[in-house]
């Protein structure tokens, strides 16, 4: 069926009807992205990792990443 075909058999139907065929298309749509990037556990863990290196780096040379710790210590209720 073609995208012309589809168009016109939806202007067809009733907006309940409309709304099924969308959540079935969306769950087919979810379905096969899912699948296509589906990581091992492996592969999340280095991911991951290399995140986390990355990150490091910017959290020690970064000081404006970590302005907000230095107000932990501050007693805010107090105030």
């Amino acid at each position: 069926m073609s995208v012309t075909e589809i168009k016109s058999e939806l202007e067809k139907m009733t907006n309940s009807e409309r709304r099924i065929v969308i959540e079935m298309a969306t769950k087919l749509i979810h379905g096969e992205t899912r699948g296509k990037h589906r990581l091992s556990l492996e592969e999340k863990r280095a991911k991951l990792n290399k995140s986390a290196e990355i990150m490091l780096s910017e959290y020690l040379n970064n000081k404006d990443l970590t302005v907000l710790t230095a107000l932990e210590s501050e007693d805010f209720l107090d105030a």
